[in-house]
């Protein structure tokens, strides 16, 4: 197993675009298993991965005793929650893991990924966006995480648009924030704030009106060159099959 440091998370585009909310150690959970992956491979034939308290308080920082309660706290929802995704063709709707174990007074949780979402984290060889795991390892937002993937999709280009519901369909807020000044204050501007912080990120963004409405979102963004590169993007072709 490598360092911590050296971890990578690799994501199928669509899993990417998915419309899913997860808490934040929920988040932090997933992740590290997927950071135990080879996105090239398929996935191990037991497909268990299990996370030890000491190893979630080292990799996020937080205190072993807050690590036991924040596993515990995972455990307990993750398996309610789903992703949905849509490829203009179909549209699919299913869990992130098929099983989950907390080991009472062992301090770890045990979890296996359901088979939908595999194709989106295994065996891939394009449309596919990866990121070091240590880039989100401080991040205490949720929005944060999730706009640090996608930016990792344009890091050819430095930038990023996108029409404001479907930025809200994928942080599953379609329903909230019907003010966009609210949207702005406890969503975007955070998010931004904290990447610009702590993830060697360089973010200018601003909203599209068309007419007087706000249609579109605009990121422009940068790494800082003095430091090893964060962001890594393999989106060779356009089309939506999964691989």
């Amino acid at each position: 197993m490598p360092a911590i440091k050296e971890l990578v998370i690799t994501k199928h585009n669509s899993l990417i675009e998915a419309s899913y909310k997860l808490t934040l150690n929920e988040q932090r959970l997933v992740l590290l298993c997927i950071a135990r992956l080879d996105a090239r491979k398929p996935l191990p034939k037991n497909n268990l991965f299990t996370i030890t308290a000491k190893e979630f308080s080292k990799t996020f920082g937080i205190e072993e005793k807050h690590a036991y309660e924040a596993l515990n706290e995972a455990a307990n929802i993750l398996y309610e929650r789903d992703i949905r995704t849509y490829d203009g063709k179909y549209r699919e709707r299913f869990r992130w893991i098929c099983g989950i174990k907390y080991h009472d007074n062992e301090g770890k949780v045990t979890l296996s990924f359901s088979t939908w979402i595999t194709p989106y984290l295994t065996m891939l060889h394009e449309r596919f966006a990866s990121y070091k795991l240590k880039q989100i390892a401080g991040l205490k937002s949720i929005y944060s995480i999730r706009l640090l993937e996608f930016l990792t999709q344009f890091k050819a280009t430095g930038k990023l648009l996108i029409e404001l519901d479907r930025f809200k369909d994928r942080l599953d807020l379609k329903n909230e924030y019907k003010r966009f000044f609210d949207l702005k204050k406890r969503v975007i501007e955070p998010a931004v704030k904290e990447l610009k912080e702590k993830s060697n990120l360089f973010i200018d963004w601003k909203p599209i009106k068309i007419g007087r409405v706000i249609k579109q979102l605009e990121f422009i963004f940068s790494e800082n060159k003095k430091s090893t590169s964060i962001l890594k993007n393999n989106s060779f072709k356009s089309r939506s099959s999964k691989n």
